[in-house]
């Protein structure tokens, strides 16, 4: 057992344990949506696909064409969601923190009229173009998240990186 396993709020490596509530503030997206990855089974297969969300209550919406993700949800199955992200550096040019957070629920296509003009006025659109529109709703059903610093091995990588104009980070020799 380690020192870190007595913190109330940290886990065993040291993050910080996030609250649901914490959580769904993290994912809540601007009008639009963001991007997260939706784990799943497809022809007996584990599946994670990107797509753009926005948060409806504490429920996840999805919007989609027709196509493979569009069969598997019509049969309500389990499935995992999971949106990682940032926060400010404090006016530093790398971020300091980082957050992941792991929703794991039910996903079902949304049909009630009513819900369907809400969710049509969010602005959501589907991360790849495609014919229809198809909302998904992901009951988040079990929310965990956690919210750590960037240590500094992964700060010195960040920095000595080689970038897309072939230099180094911040402008720094490579090792």
């Amino acid at each position: 057992m380690s020192l870190l396993d007595n913190l109330d709020g940290f886990d065993q490596r040291g993050s910080v344990v996030l609250t649901r509530s914490e959580c769904l503030a993290l994912m809540d997206a601007p009008a639009g949506g963001r991007v997260g990855r939706i784990g799943m089974e497809m022809a007996g297969m584990p599946a994670v696909l990107p797509l753009n969300y926005v948060l409806h209550g504490d429920d996840i919406v999805l919007r989609v064409g027709p196509g493979s993700i569009l069969g598997v949800a019509a049969h309500g199955p389990v499935v995992a969601f999971e949106v990682d992200g940032t926060i400010d550096g404090y006016g530093r040019e790398e971020p300091e923190e980082a957050w992941s957070v792991l929703v794991r629920g039910h996903v079902s296509v949304v049909r009630d009229p009513v819900l369907l003009d809400e969710l049509a006025a969010s602005g959501l659109t589907p991360l790849v173009p495609e014919a229809g529109e198809v909302y998904l709703l992901v009951r988040t059903e079990r929310v965990t998240g956690r919210r750590f610093h960037f240590g500094a091995l992964a700060r010195y990588a960040m920095a000595a990186a080689p970038r897309d104009d072939g230099h180094h980070g911040r402008g720094e020799e490579s090792p």
